[in-house]
Protein backbone atom coordinates (compact mmCIF):
# COMPACT_ATOMS: atom_id res chain seq x y z
CA UNK A 1 0.00 0.00 0.00
CA UNK A 2 3.02 2.43 0.84
CA UNK A 3 4.65 1.68 -2.25
CA UNK A 4 1.22 2.67 -4.06
CA UNK A 5 0.78 5.90 -2.45
CA UNK A 6 4.50 6.62 -3.46
CA UNK A 7 3.95 6.17 -6.98
CA UNK A 8 0.75 7.76 -6.42
CA UNK A 9 2.70 11.16 -5.20
CA UNK A 10 5.64 10.70 -7.86
CA UNK A 11 2.93 11.45 -10.39
CA UNK A 12 1.12 14.46 -9.20
CA UNK A 13 4.96 15.82 -8.99
CA UNK A 14 5.11 15.06 -12.80
CA UNK A 15 1.81 16.47 -13.14
CA UNK A 16 2.61 19.55 -11.68
CA UNK A 17 5.71 20.12 -13.73
CA UNK A 18 3.78 19.19 -17.09
CA UNK A 19 2.75 22.75 -18.53
CA UNK A 20 6.14 23.57 -18.54
CA UNK A 21 8.05 20.61 -19.38
CA UNK A 22 5.53 20.50 -22.55
CA UNK A 23 6.24 24.19 -23.66
CA UNK A 24 9.95 23.35 -23.50
CA UNK A 25 9.23 20.51 -25.96
CA UNK A 26 7.44 22.31 -28.35
CA UNK A 27 10.10 25.42 -28.20
CA UNK A 28 12.66 22.96 -28.80
CA UNK A 29 10.32 21.40 -31.84
CA UNK A 30 10.04 24.67 -33.40
CA UNK A 31 14.29 25.72 -32.94
CA UNK A 32 14.38 22.41 -34.76
CA UNK A 33 12.37 22.71 -37.47
CA UNK A 34 13.90 26.11 -38.16
CA UNK A 35 17.57 24.61 -38.22
CA UNK A 36 16.63 21.49 -40.16
CA UNK A 37 14.41 22.72 -42.85
CA UNK A 38 10.83 22.22 -41.32
CA UNK A 39 7.80 23.84 -42.06
CA UNK A 40 7.41 27.51 -41.63
CA UNK A 41 4.32 28.48 -39.13
CA UNK A 42 5.59 32.09 -38.43
CA UNK A 43 5.72 33.40 -42.22
CA UNK A 44 2.28 35.46 -43.58
CA UNK A 45 1.66 36.19 -47.32
CA UNK A 46 3.50 37.26 -48.73
CA UNK A 47 6.22 34.84 -47.65
CA UNK A 48 9.28 36.78 -46.88
CA UNK A 49 11.84 34.18 -47.93
CA UNK A 50 14.95 34.71 -49.51
CA UNK A 51 15.89 33.28 -52.59
CA UNK A 52 18.34 29.95 -52.41
CA UNK A 53 17.85 30.25 -48.14
CA UNK A 54 18.60 26.80 -47.49
CA UNK A 55 16.80 26.66 -43.47
CA UNK A 56 13.55 26.81 -44.30
CA UNK A 57 10.73 25.22 -46.42
CA UNK A 58 7.04 25.91 -47.00
CA UNK A 59 5.69 22.10 -48.25
CA UNK A 60 3.14 20.63 -46.61
CA UNK A 61 3.22 17.04 -45.65
CA UNK A 62 0.56 15.12 -48.25
CA UNK A 63 1.40 11.47 -47.41
CA UNK A 64 -1.69 11.35 -44.98
CA UNK A 65 -4.27 12.36 -48.03
CA UNK A 66 -2.28 10.02 -50.30
CA UNK A 67 -2.78 6.67 -48.35
CA UNK A 68 -6.43 7.77 -47.77
CA UNK A 69 -6.48 8.05 -52.00
CA UNK A 70 -4.79 4.74 -51.91
CA UNK A 71 -7.70 2.94 -49.90
CA UNK A 72 -10.45 4.76 -51.94
CA UNK A 73 -11.30 6.71 -48.66
CA UNK A 74 -10.92 10.00 -50.74
CA UNK A 75 -10.97 10.82 -54.21
CA UNK A 76 -9.12 12.09 -56.88
CA UNK A 77 -10.10 15.25 -56.98
CA UNK A 78 -10.59 16.12 -53.58
CA UNK A 79 -6.76 15.22 -52.60
CA UNK A 80 -6.04 19.02 -52.46
CA UNK A 81 -9.62 20.09 -50.90
CA UNK A 82 -9.34 22.29 -47.85
CA UNK A 83 -5.68 22.67 -47.52
CA UNK A 84 -4.10 25.42 -47.76
CA UNK A 85 -0.94 25.36 -50.47
CA UNK A 86 2.36 27.49 -50.10
CA UNK A 87 2.81 28.74 -53.28
CA UNK A 88 6.23 30.08 -55.09
CA UNK A 89 4.96 32.68 -57.63
CA UNK A 90 6.72 33.82 -60.41
CA UNK A 91 6.76 37.49 -60.70
CA UNK A 92 8.61 39.89 -63.63
CA UNK A 93 7.11 43.36 -63.11
CA UNK A 94 7.59 44.12 -67.08
CA UNK A 95 5.14 41.36 -68.06
CA UNK A 96 2.19 42.38 -66.93
CA UNK A 97 1.26 38.63 -66.35
CA UNK A 98 1.12 39.42 -62.28
CA UNK A 99 -0.42 43.01 -61.21
CA UNK A 100 1.71 43.15 -57.92
CA UNK A 101 1.71 45.94 -55.46
CA UNK A 102 4.95 45.60 -53.61
CA UNK A 103 4.25 48.44 -51.43
CA UNK A 104 1.19 46.98 -50.07
CA UNK A 105 2.21 43.30 -50.37
CA UNK A 106 -1.23 42.16 -52.08
CA UNK A 107 -2.61 42.13 -55.60
CA UNK A 108 -4.97 44.69 -57.50
CA UNK A 109 -8.28 44.17 -57.24
CA UNK A 110 -9.90 44.83 -60.63
CA UNK A 111 -6.85 43.44 -62.55
CA UNK A 112 -4.62 41.36 -60.65
CA UNK A 113 -3.21 39.81 -63.69
CA UNK A 114 -3.69 36.66 -66.45
CA UNK A 115 -1.88 34.34 -63.80
CA UNK A 116 -3.62 35.17 -60.72
CA UNK A 117 -6.48 35.18 -62.80
CA UNK A 118 -5.31 31.07 -63.67
CA UNK A 119 -4.20 30.50 -60.36
CA UNK A 120 -7.76 31.69 -58.78
CA UNK A 121 -9.82 29.05 -60.82
CA UNK A 122 -6.90 26.05 -60.01
CA UNK A 123 -7.79 26.23 -56.43
CA UNK A 124 -11.38 26.95 -57.17
CA UNK A 125 -11.76 23.89 -58.82
CA UNK A 126 -9.27 21.64 -56.84
CA UNK A 127 -10.76 23.81 -53.87
CA UNK A 128 -7.27 24.62 -51.82
CA UNK A 129 -6.25 28.16 -51.32
CA UNK A 130 -3.17 30.03 -51.56
CA UNK A 131 -3.80 33.41 -51.24
CA UNK A 132 -2.49 34.13 -47.47
CA UNK A 133 0.42 31.64 -48.35
CA UNK A 134 2.65 32.90 -51.25
CA UNK A 135 5.68 33.70 -51.81
CA UNK A 136 7.46 36.06 -54.41
CA UNK A 137 10.00 34.35 -56.68
CA UNK A 138 12.03 37.07 -58.85
CA UNK A 139 13.86 35.75 -61.92
CA UNK A 140 17.76 36.30 -61.56
CA UNK A 141 17.58 39.69 -63.93
CA UNK A 142 15.41 41.45 -61.24
CA UNK A 143 16.31 39.78 -57.94
CA UNK A 144 20.81 41.54 -57.22
CA UNK A 145 20.51 40.42 -53.89
CA UNK A 146 20.42 36.73 -54.30
CA UNK A 147 21.85 34.26 -52.21
CA UNK A 148 23.54 33.11 -55.14
CA UNK A 149 24.90 35.33 -57.47
CA UNK A 150 25.97 32.83 -59.66
CA UNK A 151 23.17 30.03 -60.47
CA UNK A 152 20.72 29.97 -63.25
CA UNK A 153 17.26 29.79 -63.66
CA UNK A 154 17.25 25.94 -63.55
CA UNK A 155 18.65 26.52 -60.13
CA UNK A 156 16.21 28.94 -58.90
CA UNK A 157 13.34 26.64 -60.38
CA UNK A 158 14.95 23.76 -58.51
CA UNK A 159 15.29 25.80 -55.19
CA UNK A 160 11.58 27.18 -55.52
CA UNK A 161 9.96 23.60 -56.35
CA UNK A 162 11.96 22.31 -52.91
CA UNK A 163 10.79 25.32 -50.75
CA UNK A 164 7.13 25.26 -51.63
CA UNK A 165 4.16 22.98 -52.51
CA UNK A 166 4.35 24.07 -56.19
CA UNK A 167 5.43 27.47 -58.22
CA UNK A 168 3.18 28.84 -60.63
CA UNK A 169 4.70 30.99 -63.83
CA UNK A 170 5.72 30.46 -67.44
CA UNK A 171 8.55 27.61 -66.41
CA UNK A 172 9.42 25.71 -69.41
CA UNK A 173 9.33 22.06 -69.04
CA UNK A 174 13.07 21.04 -70.48
CA UNK A 175 14.61 17.63 -70.59
CA UNK A 176 17.48 18.35 -68.10
CA UNK A 177 15.42 20.59 -65.34
CA UNK A 178 13.25 16.92 -65.77
CA UNK A 179 16.23 15.11 -64.76
CA UNK A 180 16.82 16.89 -61.47
CA UNK A 181 13.43 15.71 -60.11
CA UNK A 182 11.12 18.40 -61.54
CA UNK A 183 7.52 17.23 -62.07
CA UNK A 184 6.02 19.76 -64.97
CA UNK A 185 2.17 19.51 -65.69
CA UNK A 186 -0.15 20.90 -68.09
CA UNK A 187 0.89 24.62 -69.15
CA UNK A 188 -1.09 27.02 -70.19
CA UNK A 189 1.45 29.28 -71.98
CA UNK A 190 3.58 29.28 -75.66
CA UNK A 191 6.97 28.57 -74.80
CA UNK A 192 8.04 27.80 -78.94
CA UNK A 193 11.20 29.13 -79.30
CA UNK A 194 10.51 31.66 -82.43
CA UNK A 195 12.61 34.52 -83.88
CA UNK A 196 12.16 38.08 -84.01
CA UNK A 197 13.62 40.60 -86.93
CA UNK A 198 12.99 44.22 -87.37
CA UNK A 199 11.42 45.54 -90.82
CA UNK A 200 13.76 48.29 -90.96
CA UNK A 201 16.63 46.50 -90.84
CA UNK A 202 15.69 44.10 -93.56
CA UNK A 203 17.20 44.35 -97.04
CA UNK A 204 14.28 45.78 -99.66
CA UNK A 205 14.42 46.77 -103.04
CA UNK A 206 13.51 50.25 -103.32
CA UNK A 207 15.37 51.78 -106.70
CA UNK A 208 14.36 52.44 -110.04
CA UNK A 209 15.23 49.25 -112.57
CA UNK A 210 14.28 50.64 -115.72
CA UNK A 211 15.49 47.09 -117.77
CA UNK A 212 13.72 45.05 -114.77
CA UNK A 213 11.20 43.56 -117.31
CA UNK A 214 14.73 41.27 -118.41
CA UNK A 215 15.30 39.54 -115.47
CA UNK A 216 13.41 36.87 -116.36
CA UNK A 217 16.30 35.42 -119.04
CA UNK A 218 19.77 35.59 -119.06
CA UNK A 219 21.85 37.87 -121.41
CA UNK A 220 22.62 34.34 -123.50
CA UNK A 221 18.97 33.73 -123.56
CA UNK A 222 18.10 36.45 -124.68
CA UNK A 223 20.65 36.38 -127.98
CA UNK A 224 19.04 33.26 -128.42
CA UNK A 225 15.55 34.36 -128.89
CA UNK A 226 16.88 36.86 -131.43
CA UNK A 227 18.77 35.18 -133.07
CA UNK A 228 15.86 32.79 -133.41
CA UNK A 229 14.09 35.61 -134.74
CA UNK A 230 16.38 36.88 -137.57
CA UNK A 231 17.01 32.68 -138.83
CA UNK A 232 13.21 32.07 -138.68
CA UNK A 233 12.42 35.25 -140.68
CA UNK A 234 15.49 34.00 -143.10
CA UNK A 235 14.45 30.31 -143.21
CA UNK A 236 10.79 31.36 -144.08
CA UNK A 237 11.75 33.35 -146.95
CA UNK A 238 14.19 30.96 -148.37
CA UNK A 239 11.41 27.77 -148.63
CA UNK A 240 8.97 30.01 -150.03
CA UNK A 241 11.76 31.12 -152.73
CA UNK A 242 12.59 27.39 -152.97
CA UNK A 243 9.27 26.54 -154.30
CA UNK A 244 8.78 29.73 -156.04
CA UNK A 245 11.35 28.78 -158.17
CA UNK A 246 10.49 25.18 -158.49
CA UNK A 247 6.66 26.03 -159.63
CA UNK A 248 7.89 28.96 -161.58
CA UNK A 249 5.58 31.38 -160.31
CA UNK A 250 5.49 34.11 -158.13
CA UNK A 251 3.42 33.52 -155.31
CA UNK A 252 3.84 37.49 -153.76
CA UNK A 253 0.64 38.48 -154.69
CA UNK A 254 0.98 42.00 -153.15
CA UNK A 255 4.11 44.34 -152.51
CA UNK A 256 6.29 43.44 -149.92
CA UNK A 257 8.91 45.32 -147.90
CA UNK A 258 12.04 44.59 -146.50
CA UNK A 259 12.74 42.47 -143.72
CA UNK A 260 8.73 41.68 -143.41
CA UNK A 261 9.19 37.95 -143.02
CA UNK A 262 11.37 38.54 -140.24
CA UNK A 263 9.05 41.68 -138.43
CA UNK A 264 6.24 38.35 -138.73
CA UNK A 265 8.79 35.95 -136.97
CA UNK A 266 9.02 38.71 -134.52
CA UNK A 267 5.43 39.27 -133.89
CA UNK A 268 4.77 35.35 -133.62
CA UNK A 269 7.68 35.39 -130.64
CA UNK A 270 5.03 37.64 -129.04
CA UNK A 271 1.99 34.97 -129.84
CA UNK A 272 0.59 36.94 -132.55
CA UNK A 273 0.59 35.03 -135.73
CA UNK A 274 0.44 36.73 -139.56
CA UNK A 275 2.33 34.07 -141.86
CA UNK A 276 0.05 32.83 -144.09
CA UNK A 277 2.19 29.78 -145.36
CA UNK A 278 1.14 27.88 -148.21
CA UNK A 279 3.08 25.17 -148.78
CA UNK A 280 4.10 22.11 -146.72
CA UNK A 281 7.87 23.24 -145.39
CA UNK A 282 6.23 26.73 -144.74
CA UNK A 283 3.52 24.72 -142.27
CA UNK A 284 6.01 22.88 -140.44
CA UNK A 285 8.27 26.20 -139.91
CA UNK A 286 4.92 28.05 -138.73
CA UNK A 287 3.60 25.39 -136.31
CA UNK A 288 7.54 24.91 -134.65
CA UNK A 289 7.86 28.63 -134.40
CA UNK A 290 4.29 28.91 -132.72
CA UNK A 291 5.26 26.05 -129.99
CA UNK A 292 8.24 27.92 -129.33
CA UNK A 293 6.81 31.35 -128.68
CA UNK A 294 4.19 29.55 -126.35
CA UNK A 295 6.78 28.46 -124.47
CA UNK A 296 9.17 30.98 -124.20
CA UNK A 297 6.29 33.90 -123.65
CA UNK A 298 4.48 31.49 -120.92
CA UNK A 299 7.82 30.91 -119.26
CA UNK A 300 9.01 34.86 -119.80
CA UNK A 301 5.62 35.50 -117.87
CA UNK A 302 5.88 32.91 -114.50
CA UNK A 303 9.47 34.01 -114.25
CA UNK A 304 8.67 37.74 -114.59
CA UNK A 305 5.56 37.39 -112.03
CA UNK A 306 7.98 35.54 -109.52
CA UNK A 307 11.03 38.07 -109.45
CA UNK A 308 8.42 40.87 -109.22
CA UNK A 309 7.09 39.08 -106.01
CA UNK A 310 10.49 38.03 -105.19
CA UNK A 311 11.74 41.82 -104.96
CA UNK A 312 8.50 42.34 -102.84
CA UNK A 313 9.88 40.18 -99.52
CA UNK A 314 11.82 41.70 -97.29
CA UNK A 315 15.27 39.80 -97.04
CA UNK A 316 16.48 39.07 -93.39
CA UNK A 317 19.96 38.27 -91.99
CA UNK A 318 18.33 34.30 -90.83
CA UNK A 319 15.34 32.90 -91.04
CA UNK A 320 16.25 29.88 -88.48
CA UNK A 321 18.75 29.50 -86.10
CA UNK A 322 20.31 26.86 -88.12
CA UNK A 323 21.23 29.43 -90.56
CA UNK A 324 22.16 32.31 -88.34
CA UNK A 325 24.57 29.74 -86.72
CA UNK A 326 26.12 29.42 -90.20
CA UNK A 327 26.34 32.84 -91.77
CA UNK A 328 27.49 33.67 -88.00
CA UNK A 329 24.39 36.40 -87.57
CA UNK A 330 24.48 37.88 -83.81
CA UNK A 331 21.22 36.54 -82.29
CA UNK A 332 20.38 38.21 -78.74
CA UNK A 333 17.93 36.60 -75.77
CA UNK A 334 16.85 37.15 -72.16
CA UNK A 335 19.64 36.21 -69.89
CA UNK A 336 18.91 33.74 -67.81
CA UNK A 337 15.77 32.03 -69.22
CA UNK A 338 15.47 28.87 -70.65
CA UNK A 339 15.71 29.69 -74.18
CA UNK A 340 19.32 30.78 -74.12
CA UNK A 341 20.15 27.17 -72.61
CA UNK A 342 17.89 25.66 -75.40
CA UNK A 343 19.76 27.21 -77.98
CA UNK A 344 23.27 26.61 -77.12
CA UNK A 345 22.98 22.80 -76.08
CA UNK A 346 21.18 22.46 -80.21
CA UNK A 347 23.68 25.09 -81.56
CA UNK A 348 27.03 25.73 -79.87
CA UNK A 349 28.67 27.79 -82.50
CA UNK A 350 25.71 30.17 -82.21
CA UNK A 351 26.60 33.95 -81.79
CA UNK A 352 24.47 34.82 -79.28
CA UNK A 353 24.24 37.89 -76.73
CA UNK A 354 21.76 37.47 -73.65
CA UNK A 355 20.66 41.20 -71.83
CA UNK A 356 19.14 41.72 -68.77
CA UNK A 357 15.68 41.82 -69.59
CA UNK A 358 12.56 41.63 -72.28
CA UNK A 359 12.97 46.27 -72.77
CA UNK A 360 17.26 45.54 -73.19
CA UNK A 361 16.89 42.61 -75.73
CA UNK A 362 14.95 44.86 -78.07
CA UNK A 363 16.85 47.98 -77.80
CA UNK A 364 19.85 45.85 -78.70
CA UNK A 365 17.88 45.08 -81.65
CA UNK A 366 16.77 47.73 -82.64
CA UNK A 367 19.88 49.42 -82.48
CA UNK A 368 21.62 46.87 -84.70
CA UNK A 369 23.52 45.43 -81.73
CA UNK A 370 22.22 42.09 -82.73
CA UNK A 371 20.49 41.18 -86.00
CA UNK A 372 17.07 38.86 -84.60
CA UNK A 373 16.00 37.95 -81.12
CA UNK A 374 14.79 34.54 -80.30
CA UNK A 375 11.81 35.02 -78.28
CA UNK A 376 8.56 32.69 -76.27
CA UNK A 377 5.78 32.88 -78.58
CA UNK A 378 3.32 34.04 -75.45
CA UNK A 379 5.58 37.00 -74.42
CA UNK A 380 5.84 38.37 -78.27
CA UNK A 381 1.83 38.44 -78.16
CA UNK A 382 2.46 41.23 -75.37
CA UNK A 383 5.80 42.62 -76.67
CA UNK A 384 3.98 43.27 -80.59
CA UNK A 385 1.24 44.90 -78.31
CA UNK A 386 3.80 47.29 -75.97
CA UNK A 387 3.74 50.35 -77.97
CA UNK A 388 7.15 51.23 -76.20
CA UNK A 389 8.62 48.44 -77.72
CA UNK A 390 7.04 48.06 -81.42
CA UNK A 391 4.90 51.60 -81.45
CA UNK A 392 5.68 51.65 -85.07
CA UNK A 393 4.54 48.30 -85.44
CA UNK A 394 8.08 47.12 -87.05
CA UNK A 395 8.90 43.95 -85.08
CA UNK A 396 8.17 40.60 -87.27
CA UNK A 397 8.13 36.82 -87.04
CA UNK A 398 10.24 35.19 -89.71
CA UNK A 399 10.35 31.33 -90.25
CA UNK A 400 8.90 28.81 -87.88
CA UNK A 401 9.16 27.70 -84.44
CA UNK A 402 12.17 26.17 -83.72
CA UNK A 403 10.60 23.66 -81.23
CA UNK A 404 7.47 23.60 -79.64
CA UNK A 405 6.76 23.82 -76.07
CA UNK A 406 4.44 24.74 -73.41
CA UNK A 407 5.24 26.79 -69.92
CA UNK A 408 3.21 26.69 -66.70
CA UNK A 409 3.60 25.85 -63.14
CA UNK A 410 5.83 23.09 -61.91
CA UNK A 411 6.50 21.24 -58.85
CA UNK A 412 8.86 18.45 -57.22
CA UNK A 413 8.66 14.82 -57.64
CA UNK A 414 8.38 13.67 -54.29
CA UNK A 415 6.44 10.43 -53.72
CA UNK A 416 7.17 9.58 -49.76
CA UNK A 417 9.06 12.24 -47.65
CA UNK A 418 6.24 15.40 -48.31
CA UNK A 419 4.37 13.33 -50.83
CA UNK A 420 4.20 16.54 -52.83
CA UNK A 421 3.92 14.90 -56.25
CA UNK A 422 0.13 15.02 -55.22
CA UNK A 423 0.17 18.17 -56.08
CA UNK A 424 1.24 18.18 -59.71
CA UNK A 425 -0.62 14.93 -60.66
CA UNK A 426 -3.73 17.32 -59.70
CA UNK A 427 -2.84 20.65 -61.28
CA UNK A 428 -2.83 18.39 -64.60
CA UNK A 429 -6.42 17.37 -63.96
CA UNK A 430 -7.14 20.24 -63.15
CA UNK A 431 -5.44 22.14 -65.97
CA UNK A 432 -6.34 20.07 -68.59
CA UNK A 433 -9.85 20.78 -67.57
CA UNK A 434 -9.64 24.39 -68.09
CA UNK A 435 -7.70 24.41 -71.30
CA UNK A 436 -9.86 21.62 -72.90
CA UNK A 437 -12.96 23.98 -71.85
CA UNK A 438 -11.56 27.21 -73.15
CA UNK A 439 -11.27 29.26 -70.12
CA UNK A 440 -7.26 29.09 -70.47
CA UNK A 441 -7.72 31.14 -73.98
CA UNK A 442 -10.68 33.12 -72.57
CA UNK A 443 -8.97 34.55 -69.83
CA UNK A 444 -5.76 35.07 -72.46
CA UNK A 445 -7.28 37.28 -75.09
CA UNK A 446 -9.58 39.52 -72.68
CA UNK A 447 -6.14 39.76 -70.60
CA UNK A 448 -4.56 40.64 -74.11
CA UNK A 449 -7.41 43.10 -75.09
CA UNK A 450 -7.66 44.96 -71.51
CA UNK A 451 -3.65 45.60 -70.89
CA UNK A 452 -2.43 46.80 -74.05
CA UNK A 453 -4.16 48.97 -76.20
CA UNK A 454 -1.85 49.04 -79.30
CA UNK A 455 -2.51 47.57 -82.26
CA UNK A 456 -0.60 46.49 -85.75
CA UNK A 457 -2.66 46.47 -88.93
CA UNK A 458 -2.65 42.80 -90.08
CA UNK A 459 -2.30 42.48 -93.47
CA UNK A 460 -3.80 38.64 -93.65
CA UNK A 461 -7.28 40.47 -92.87
CA UNK A 462 -7.80 43.02 -95.87
CA UNK A 463 -10.28 42.08 -98.33
CA UNK A 464 -9.28 40.72 -101.82
CA UNK A 465 -11.14 44.20 -102.94
CA UNK A 466 -8.93 45.67 -100.88
CA UNK A 467 -5.71 44.92 -102.26
CA UNK A 468 -2.34 45.31 -99.92
CA UNK A 469 0.33 47.66 -101.79
CA UNK A 470 2.78 45.55 -101.56
CA UNK A 471 1.03 42.81 -104.18
CA UNK A 472 0.66 46.31 -106.82
CA UNK A 473 3.40 46.65 -108.94
CA UNK A 474 4.12 50.01 -109.45
CA UNK A 475 6.66 52.27 -111.79
CA UNK A 476 9.37 50.89 -110.07
CA UNK A 477 8.88 47.37 -111.23
CA UNK A 478 7.28 48.08 -114.24
CA UNK A 479 8.64 51.43 -115.58
CA UNK A 480 11.15 49.92 -117.73
CA UNK A 481 8.69 47.91 -120.13
CA UNK A 482 7.17 51.70 -120.21
CA UNK A 483 10.37 53.83 -121.10
CA UNK A 484 11.44 51.14 -123.91
CA UNK A 485 8.14 51.19 -125.72
CA UNK A 486 8.29 54.82 -125.50
CA UNK A 487 11.71 55.14 -127.25
CA UNK A 488 10.83 52.68 -129.52
CA UNK A 489 7.67 54.78 -130.45
CA UNK A 490 10.27 57.86 -130.70
CA UNK A 491 12.39 55.70 -133.57
CA UNK A 492 9.42 54.83 -135.33
CA UNK A 493 8.22 58.48 -135.77
CA UNK A 494 11.98 59.61 -136.51
CA UNK A 495 12.41 56.51 -139.21
CA UNK A 496 8.61 57.13 -140.78
CA UNK A 497 9.50 60.35 -141.11
CA UNK A 498 13.24 59.79 -142.36
CA UNK A 499 11.77 56.99 -145.15
CA UNK A 500 9.25 59.87 -146.01
CA UNK A 501 12.30 62.37 -146.71
CA UNK A 502 13.91 59.84 -148.46
CA UNK A 503 11.27 58.92 -150.77
CA UNK A 504 10.16 62.35 -151.67
CA UNK A 505 13.90 63.41 -152.62
CA UNK A 506 14.36 60.72 -154.83
CA UNK A 507 10.90 61.10 -156.27
CA UNK A 508 12.22 64.74 -156.73
CA UNK A 509 15.57 64.03 -158.49
CA UNK A 510 13.71 61.88 -161.12
CA UNK A 511 11.45 64.40 -162.25
CA UNK A 512 14.20 66.95 -162.26
CA UNK A 513 16.26 64.11 -164.97
CA UNK A 514 13.41 64.28 -167.48
CA UNK A 515 12.84 67.13 -169.86
CA UNK A 516 9.02 65.94 -169.93
CA UNK A 517 7.15 65.37 -167.16
CA UNK A 518 5.93 61.73 -166.91
CA UNK A 519 2.11 60.76 -165.49
CA UNK A 520 4.82 59.53 -162.70
CA UNK A 521 6.05 63.24 -161.29
CA UNK A 522 1.45 64.26 -161.67
CA UNK A 523 0.39 65.03 -157.76
CA UNK A 524 -3.38 63.32 -157.21
CA UNK A 525 -5.47 66.37 -156.34
CA UNK A 526 -7.69 63.79 -154.06
CA UNK A 527 -5.01 62.03 -152.17
CA UNK A 528 -1.98 64.72 -152.26
CA UNK A 529 0.62 62.33 -152.88
CA UNK A 530 2.59 61.74 -155.39
CA UNK A 531 1.40 58.66 -157.25
CA UNK A 532 4.06 56.72 -159.13
CA UNK A 533 3.12 54.79 -162.42
CA UNK A 534 5.92 52.10 -161.47
CA UNK A 535 5.02 49.18 -159.75
CA UNK A 536 7.85 47.60 -157.81
CA UNK A 537 7.45 44.15 -156.52
CA UNK A 538 9.92 43.74 -153.91
CA UNK A 539 10.17 40.74 -151.80
CA UNK A 540 13.02 41.38 -149.02
CA UNK A 541 14.04 39.30 -146.11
Amino acid sequence: FSGERGARARMKSRTRRLPSYNLFIVCLHLFTAVLTGGTSIVDTAPLLTPQFATNITHRTNLCNRQLLLRTGALEFSDVLRGLNLNVGLLYTPENGYVNYNEETGDFEDENPGFWIEILDELALRAGFSWRHSYGIIRPLFVDSNSLNPNATTTDLLVWTVNTYDFTFGEWDGTVDRMKLGVDFPTGFSDTSTILIANKNTAGESSSFHPFAFLRPFDIPVWGAIVATIFLTGITYRTIHKLYSVAESRDYNTSNHVHGINIFYSAMAATGHVQFQPVTHGERILVFSLCFWSLIIVSTYTANLASDIISQQQRIYPASSLAEAERLGVTVCAVKGLSISTKIMDKYPKLKLMEADGLHVVYEYLKHGRCDIVAEGASRFDIVKRDETLNGDCTLEWIGRAEDISSGGPASIVDAGFFCTSLVGHVIEYFMKQMIYDGFVEVTYQQYLNSAWSHSCPNVKDSSSADMDDSSRLTLIDMGGIFLTHGICCVVALLVSWLQRWVKKRDQNNRCSIDSETPASCVEDDSSGVIVSSRIIVSGGY
